[in-house]
């Protein structure tokens, strides 16, 4: 017992320092042991030795409230019984169990927040359905308040045989939220009240046949959606009507060279850059043939996208990327290979090179940032 308490005292002190350090902590949803944590030195762009902050079953997905005082977590209370799970930040960036919430189905594969912060919303791959959840002004959970279960099909013969809904996001005028559900292709619109965490359904947009949505993400200035479709390696343009929820498809760019062999390969995250200039998504080779990669792509004046570069992940299988608070970092959550790369983002052309710098974490499944 004496030797543990030394051994948490010494872990709470490294934390402090690398805090006093000024470097950036990153936490690390997995699908091994729980939730660890890193800290990325933002001038070099090493990262320290990872550590398990907590344990938990299934921490696929993780989102932190904008105060940076609580952290939430898909988990699971049990084998037939998903939740959302809520931690305490400290100010040495430590976690705090802060209460567990079931909701009412098996574990989820996204979680976001609304822009108030006052609920949060969570997407069911396996169910094919999207919950929401209120939270309290404190931060904590409060209880499920939404549950919808999507309906349908499309054209892939073994993917696309029922819903399976994806991600859940809240759009820029936060009166809407958008789900991309890969097995339908569409993407399911909801108009959302804050105040009492309530989604109601409020119609869908299409995605091309086969194109499997998956994640998404909004311009800079909320005009344009731009729809990761998983099973057809691109990215789909939709105007966004911010007053009606609506969204109009105008375009699908592939996010490969020309001529790649897509055979096996998937999308799987999206994401845009701070001037909103460049977008980011990570390409998984489930052919196990090394040709994982990470694509960037220029946003013109317009909304319209163009390719220019794609290169090595550095991991198997990136499950997930996300960018630092300073847009100067990228890492990549390698699923397979059980590691986390880092690159560094020219700001002024988009491009990324890869640093060398890259840690082991087991499953990384989703990478957040506490600013």
């Amino acid at each position: 017992m004496k030797q543990l308490l030394v051994t948490l005292l010494l872990a709470c002190s490294a934390l402090s320092a690398l805090a006093e350090q000024g470097n950036t902590q990153v936490y690390i949803g997995t699908r091994a042991e729980g939730i660890y944590t890193t800290w990325l030195n933002t001038k070099s762009g090493e990262l320290s030795k990872p550590e398990l902050l907590v344990k938990l079953d299934k921490s696929s997905f993780l989102c932190i409230h904008p105060n940076q005082k609580t952290l939430y977590s898909c988990s699971n209370i049990d084998k037939e019984t998903g939740a959302v799970s809520a931690f305490k930040i400290t100010d040495n960036g430590e976690l705090s169990d802060y209460g567990t919430e079931p909701i009412n189905g098996k574990s989820l594969c996204h979680i976001s927040l609304d822009a108030t912060s006052r609920m949060l919303m969570g997407a069911n791959y396996g169910q094919g359905s999207v919950i929401s959840l209120s939270i309290k002004k404190d931060g904590s959970l409060g209880k499920l308040v939404s549950s919808h279960k999507h309906t349908g099909s499309s054209v892939h013969p073994s993917r696309q045989q029922a819903p399976h809904a994806h991600s859940i996001y809240s759009g820029p005028s936060n009166k809407f939220a958008y789900a991309p559900d890969l097995g339908t292709d569409k993407v399911m619109v909801y108009i959302i009240d804050p105040k009492s965490a309530i989604l109601k359904p409020s119609g869908f947009a299409k995605s091309p046949p086969g194109a499997g949505p998956r994640h998404m993400k909004f311009s800079k200035n909320g005009a344009q959606a731009y729809v990761l479709n998983e099973l057809t390696v691109s990215i789909s343009i939709f105007d966004c009507n911010n007053t009606t929820g609506k969204l109009t498809l105008k375009k699908t760019v592939t996010t490969l060279p020309k001529n790649t062999d897509t055979e096996g390969i998937t999308c799987s995250e999206i994401r845009v850059s701070k001037d909103g200039k460049f977008i980011y998504c990570a390409n998984r080779d489930t052919a196990g043939k090394g040709r994982d990669s990470i694509s960037v792509l220029a946003v013109d004046p317009e909304g319209a996208l163009t390719r220019i570069q794609t290169i090595s992940a550095e991991v198997r299988i990136p499950r997930n990327i996300n960018l630092d608070p300073s847009g100067e970092w990228l890492l990549v959550a390698g699923q397979r290979s059980n590691t986390i790369p880092v690159f560094k983002i020219d700001t002024t052309t988009g491009k990324l090179s890869y640093t060398k710098y890259k840690v082991e974490v087991p499953a990384p499944m989703c990478i957040e940032f506490r600013e």
